[in-house]
């Protein structure tokens, strides 16, 4: 009885590990990834002001960010108000129009570079909820409690992984995106 209940519990355990890694996953990126990957109905217009550079927190280049004036699907243009549209494809000329998509009261126009990023997150997110249930349900399934280290090498795994496939995935989008 007590093998069956522990290993009932590293089930449950394992379970909700999966479960909360998925839901954060899910709440973190998959809006960012939408959005990015054009799909579903445009909430809107922006016509450009600027476009520049973007740097991230250490100073290095992060793409291009354009802001300008966002007019709901529908709306006059006088119920346009100013907003920054992340991961812009290009430094558009001032006055070009982007069909976008809102997340967080930032836009986003189709681009792959935007909607790789958002899915590099939420693998590592996943990476993480997965290796804590992965050693608990090889601990249930063998009967006793597995080694620690087992732990730590199955996140190194997950995470290398993550990296190596994140490094594909953004090589092959931004190939297809030079195509396109």
């Amino acid at each position: 009885m007590g093998r069956t209940m522990a290993r009932a519990a590293a089930a449950v355990l394992a379970t909700a590990f999966l479960a909360a890694a998925v839901s954060l996953a899910w709440w973190a990126a998959a809006d960012r990834i939408a959005a990015a990957m054009g799909l579903g109905p445009a909430d809107g217009v922006v016509l450009v002001e600027r476009c520049y550079d973007a740097y991230d927190s250490e100073g290095d280049n992060d793409g291009t960010d354009c802001a300008g004036r966002f007019t709901p699907a529908g709306a006059p243009p006088a119920q346009a108000r100013p907003i920054l549209v992340r991961g812009a494809t290009d430094k558009h000329p001032a006055g070009a129009r982007l069909t976008v998509r809102l997340v967080g009261g930032v836009a986003y126009e189709p681009s792959s570079s935007p909607a790789v990023k958002a899915g590099i997150v939420a693998a590592v997110i996943l990476a993480l909820g997965a290796a804590p249930a992965g050693w608990l349900l090889v601990g249930a399934w063998r009967g006793r409690a597995p080694d620690g280290g087992a732990l730590v090498v199955s996140l190194f795994v997950g995470l290398g992984a993550v990296a190596v496939l994140g490094i594909a995935v953004g090589l092959v989008a931004g190939l297809v995106e030079l195509v396109l």
